[in-house]
């Protein structure tokens, strides 16, 4: 059916999706419930978001 439906959306916006879906699905304690809402262990994404900061912090000046 996609061949139906084609994205026409540009290349750059559709791989940036994709990227945010593997990140989204790399979470091992996100829980989507039965309404739609998601839940993450608050410890999971601060952990993520110190190891994001030590690997990127090159490229920040103060």
């Amino acid at each position: 059916m996609g061949w139906f439906f084609k994205d026409k959306r540009p290349q750059w916006v559709r791989d940036e999706e994709r990227k945010f879906i593997e990140a989204a699905n790399s979470l091992k304690t996100l829980h989507v419930t039965p309404e739609g809402g998601m839940r993450i262990d608050p410890e999971e994404l601060r952990d993520q978001i110190i190891e994001a900061r030590e690997k990127y912090k090159d490229l920040v000046t103060r």
